[in-house]
């Protein structure tokens, strides 16, 4: 048996950390003395902390591993879990670098005098008409984190009903007078063909139009744009606003995303 100390000293975690542990039911000592509380762990157990240290390593949450340890011999649990974290971290990298070489831009525009925002000066808004569009929607209160989740839903949807889906998915962003990024008011649609229930006309009209090629991140500098265009060309916004995702995120590269975006307007 080892001290708490020892296992400790062996396993490179704090006596503070493995008392969490325990009070959480991650790990619990082998035994624990009645009369001085103090605990002892079992040789074996160091296998077990080392599989913790090596899954915080990887940056699960202690919940992840805990459901880990609760199914030991369920490999594909394992499997699925590191899976998941791997495709998290190389998207991650991916941004960090395309983060780093926008960085190096700036950095080297400003040394030969180029504003830092001048990236506004390339976004280009036209003036378009569009026409009517028939839409499968879900509106309600939602962050972008929850895209993929009411977007599986449409698409689920589109399959049960037997749908002709017509063109990629769209998000429309209804006035809040204060906004809140985890919390707002959104409706999700995907275009199709058929009128069933649950879907929607999107009215047409004349519309600010911008195409945004890069990251989603960008897309508050095409709004800026767009507003600043709507308000010197003498236009007033008609209605919400909306975006077309036409690439999938999820196999698109940030930076080769195309965003469409629409601000209905009227003079």
């Amino acid at each position: 048996m080892l001290s708490i100390g020892a296992f400790a000293k062996i396993s490179k975690v704090t006596p503070n950390t493995l008392r969490y542990y325990d009070e959480i039911g991650l790990i619990k000592p082998a035994e624990v003395d009645s009369d001085t509380g103090y605990r002892y762990y079992d040789v074996s157990q160091l296998q077990t902390i080392l599989l913790i240290n090596k899954l915080k390593y990887y940056h699960l949450s202690l919940e992840e591993i805990s459901e880990i340890l609760q199914n030991p011999d369920d490999n594909e649990l394992l499997l699925a879990q590191l899976s998941q974290k791997h495709q998290t971290m190389h998207q991650q990298l991916h941004q960090l670098s395309y983060m780093l070489n926008q960085m190096e831009q700036d950095i080297h525009n400003l040394e030969r005098g180029i504003h830092i925002m001048s990236n506004l000066d390339k976004i280009q808004v036209q003036l378009i008409e569009t026409e009517p569009l028939n839409i499968l929607f879900i509106h309600q209160q939602m962050s972008t984190r929850d895209y993929g989740l009411y977007l599986s839903k449409l698409y689920s949807t589109v399959q049960q009903k037997s749908l002709t889906v017509t063109g990629p998915p769209i998000s429309i962003f209804y006035h809040e007078e204060e906004f809140n990024p985890d919390c707002f008011d959104n409706e999700l649609a995907v275009p199709v063909k058929e009128t069933v229930e649950g879907t929607r006309l999107l009215p047409g009209g004349l519309c600010a139009h911008v195409t945004l090629h890069g990251p989603y991140t960008e897309l508050t500098a095409a709004y800026a744009k767009l507003q600043q265009w709507i308000e010197k060309e003498g236009y007033s916004p008609a209605s919400e606003p909306y975006e077309f995702y036409v690439t999938d995120p999820n196999n698109t590269p940030p930076e080769e995303n195309i965003t469409e975006i629409y601000f209905p307007i009227r003079k």
